[in-house]
């Protein structure tokens, strides 16, 4: 396979150890990058370093932190102190600065960013906060709905603006928009007209600026479809499912102006789709029974990209594949480790034209594997722990032209990582020992939830001691030794 490190004009310098703490160069073994701090590790403490923001122990095992999110300069996060119970702080990336903003007496959760300020739900109640008390109001509350369905969920932000969906008893379950203000936050679109609810799933949106989703439709929700949105408001039925109401949507991701969707049409074999925005016409790509339902879908050079199993007599496991939109176009990249068992990718993040993921090829353990879209261009980024155990890369974010992550070393437990430049290298033994500093997801919902979170010039994350800790994003300070 070819070097994608020898693309680095720089790649020699780092590996004479050239950029070295104590040596005023950056991570290029050049001047340092105007966003890069230079790594330096002398006695006058100049090397910038990751801080303790607060212990939230005394709130228990599940006290948090949250649902880390960053608005401007600001990480809001969810987090029981031991005192208020579940609360929303804030924090401006110093200890002083971190504090409690608002006890609702009970948890608030869905912290989304849009427009600039954070929208979360408490209770039946979506709220927004612009950072001051003033400026924290509700916004709409949902009615009581039957059953078991949510009363608001939040979809996400597009164009500028919240989607979410809400119940009430005149339309049911539909598509509503918030602006941040009382006024701008209604329905947006009835789109199972009348008291019967659309129960608005997951929504993306193409290159041209179309909104895609999934929705049931009918009296008796029992037609499953997919629908574009354009912003004209023009709706077209992309697919359909008449009649079979326990149908569902797994995933569904654009590529440009191309939407992919995995449909399980309740018999437990899920089936990959795609639309290129004509009405009624979606393609089935490929289709899957007795084996791992396939994720993390990724939009790559033009491409979707996933991880799924072989639906072989023998059994191939979980690999990284790949579709152009074709049924000749969809299939396995690479098998990295032939067999049933497979290396199981995780984490597939876009980061300065490469895809990045961390995997198992048998012979290194779970490791960081770069890929340039094709099979002779997928390889080993770093071999972070030799042998078979492997570093377990978990957590891959980009931020401030870096890609971060989380990885042990065998040396210096779990600690901060981040492929720089085209090198990947330990940022700080944060807590020194085995164990390491252990940053952890702040989600708990998917195998690969995010770890680290962003709010202007620092990184965030909480740890398995259940603290929360900051480092600038432009902070380089490996122990003296590292490689």
């Amino acid at each position: 396979m070819m070097s994608g490190w020898g693309r680095k004009a720089c790649a020699w310098l780092l590996g004479l150890g050239l950029a070295a703490c104590g040596v005023a160069l950056s991570e290029s073994g050049v001047l340092p990058a105007p966003q890069e701090t230079p790594d330096t590790l002398d006695t006058g403490g100049t090397c910038p370093s990751a801080t303790r923001l607060a212990d939230f122990s005394a709130g228990g095992e599940f006290a948090g932190p949250f649902e880390l999110t960053g608005v401007k300069g600001t990480l809001y996060f969810v987090v029981d102190d031991g005192i208020h119970g579940p609360a929303l702080w804030a924090s401006d990336g110093t200890p002083g600065g971190t504090r409690l903003f608002r006890d609702f007496g009970e948890a608030p959760r869905s912290l989304t960013e849009a427009r600039g300020l954070l929208f979360f739900i408490v209770g039946r109640t979506l709220w927004r906060t612009d950072g001051t008390d003033a400026g924290t109001v509700p916004l709409t509350t949902a009615a009581p709905p039957p059953g078991f369905l949510e009363p608001i969920e939040v979809l996400g932000e597009f164009r500028g603006r919240l989607f979410f969906r809400m119940y009430t008893p005149e339309v049911g379950d539909e598509l509503w928009v918030s602006d941040g203000t009382s006024g701008g936050t209604r329905l947006y679109r009835d789109l199972n007209p009348g008291p019967p609810s659309s129960n608005v799933g997951e929504i993306v949106e193409t290159r041209s600026g179309n909104l895609v989703f999934d929705v049931r439709l009918g009296e008796a929700l029992d037609t499953l479809a997919v629908l574009e949105l354009s912003p004209t408001g023009a709706i077209e039925e992309l697919y359909s499912t008449p009649g079979n109401e326990e149908a569902a949507i797994f995933r569904l991701a654009a590529v440009e102006d191309r939407v992919f969707f995995l449909v399980d049409l309740a018999d437990g074999a899920p089936a990959l789709f795609t639309s290129d925005g004509t009405p009624g016409a979606a393609v089935l790509l490929a289709a899957w029974d007795g084996v791992a339902t396939p994720r993390d879908f990724t939009a790559y050079v033009g491409r979707l990209y996933f991880v799924a199993e072989e639906d072989t007599p023998f059994g191939a496991g979980l690999e990284l594949w790949v579709s152009d939109g074709t049924p000749a176009g969809t299939g396995r990249l690479v098998d990295l480790r032939p067999g049933e068992v497979g290396s199981s990718p995780l984490g597939l993040t876009v980061f300065e034209g490469l895809l990045y993921f961390a995997a198992d090829d048998g012979e290194h353990g779970r490791e960081l594997w770069v890929s340039d879209g094709t099979a002779e261009g997928t390889e080993l980024a770093r071999d972070i722990r030799p042998g078979r155990e492997g570093s377990s890369p978990y957590g891959l974010m980009v931020a401030s032209r870096k890609l971060y992550f989380a990885a042990d070393d065998g040396e210096h437990g779990r600690e901060p990582w981040k492929v720089f430049q085209g090198r990947a290298r330990l940022v700080e033994d944060i807590i020194p020992g085995l164990v390491g500093s252990a940053p952890r997801p702040y989600r708990f919902e998917f195998a690969d939830d995010p770890v680290f979170a962003r709010a202007g010039s620092y990184l965030f994350f909480s740890t398995e001691a259940r603290q929360l800790w900051s480092m600038r994003t432009g902070a380089y300070c490996p122990p003296s030794g590292a490689r």
